[in-house]
């Protein structure tokens, strides 16, 4: 039996990426190994998720050094990274003398020294030679994910519409958003009474959260995000894997920032460092973050992949009640979510992608 190590390195790589691949690489026969690596937008919690997922352990996330060489990586065939600085994929490549797969969203630094690519979009395939010739577009992994999410979400009878709330999938942000989310329920409750929203916590979330939030006068539940979908007719996000799932699901949303949470948005590299600082780390990051924001683009995955927005997106000084007021303006507005739809199944995709990487790496390792 061939061995494969997968290398995951974030919330949504693991959940929606690792995932879906796991099975089907076991369906090819693969014996399947899972290494999580260091992440600036790591949950904490991403080592009880994943030991759920792959049969042995798999343990903490590795620091920067020990994952570079390659520490507890030996006697794979193959090694596939979803996510992260390509560094370590290589250094696990390296040492196993195994061909190096990667999934990717979009070009990224050393990806010409990968054996093969797997890309998700024909958007985001605008790569150089000599890596042109590796990419193969497979589609998205988070259709495959959401695939999985089977079961039925018990929505309240009679209530509508239905709108759901994403606070995140990390803690902190989760903690900060509670008050900002609790008003924006109340005002929406406030002006269509008939109305329920659901708090969408991460699979990633904390025993003891659903009970936080259910003494803030919230329904907050950790059911899969596929089943809440599908009976939804409106959802307010933050930017990230939340915006596919939408997409790929047929949601209109809302991608709202508030630069009253910029401090809380974790950054790669020495920008990261900036949060670190006593004291005045958070102010610095949030002022850096509210300059860079007039050269921002757009957040939502759909709105990237189209090239104009699809979803709405608030950023700025916003508060609780104008996303509230803007969400039931949108939901008054059948024609506005007939578009925003219709956007939507322009980038939408069906499941398929985790088969073909799969097929595709069996092919090649042999």
């Amino acid at each position: 039996m061939k061995r494969i190590l997968l290398l995951a390195n974030g919330p949504g790589e693991l959940w929606c990426w690792a995932r879906p691949m796991i099975p089907a690489l076991g369906e090819r026969g693969f014996e399947v190994s899972l290494k999580l690596l260091p992440c600036q937008y790591a949950s904490g919690n991403e080592k009880d998720m994943a030991e759920d997922l792959v049969d042995g352990g798999v343990g903490s996330p590795l620091s920067v050094f020990p994952a570079l060489v390659g520490k507890g990586g030996g006697g794979f065939d193959a090694v596939l990274q979803l996510g992260g600085d390509l560094l370590f994929g290589l250094a696990f490549s390296a040492r196993n003398r195994a061909p190096l797969f990667c999934y990717t969203y979009g070009s990224k630094p050393l990806l010409n020294r990968c054996n093969r690519i797997f890309s998700a979009f024909e958007a985001a395939s605008q790569y150089e030679d000599p890596v042109r010739d590796k990419v193969l577009i497979v589609g998205d992994l988070v259709a495959d994910s959401l695939a999985l999410d089977g079961e039925e979400f018990p929505w309240t009878p009679g209530r509508s519409p239905r709108i759901v709330l994403f606070p995140g999938s990390r803690r902190v942000i989760r903690s900060a958003a509670l008050p900002f989310i609790r008003d924006v329920a109340d005002r929406i409750r406030s002006l269509l009474p008939r109305s329920e929203a659901v708090v969408a916590l991460s699979p990633f979330s904390e025993p003891g959260e659903l009970e936080v939030w259910a003494s803030a006068g919230l329904r907050a539940v950790t059911s899969a995000t596929g089943s809440i979908l599908k009976r939804a007719d409106l959802a307010v996000t933050q930017p990230g894997t939340n915006t596919l799932e939408l997409a790929h699901s047929l949601v209109p949303a809302i991608v709202a920032v508030p630069f009253a949470f910029l401090r809380y948005v974790p950054l790669p590299g020495l920008l990261g460092a900036l949060g670190f600082i006593p004291l005045a780390g958070g102010v610095l990051k949030e002022k850096l973050l509210r300059r860079l924001s007039g050269s921002r683009g757009f957040l939502a995955w759909p709105n990237r992949l189209a090239g104009s927005e699809i979803m709405p997106e608030m950023v700025g000084d916003i508060a609780a009640t104008d996303v509230a007021d803007r969400a039931v303006e949108l939901l008054g507005d059948e024609e506005g979510l007939r578009g925003i739809r219709e956007g939507l199944m322009k980038v939408r995709q069906a499941p398929g992608a985790a088969a073909v990487i799969a097929a595709r790496i069996s092919e090649l390792v042999g």
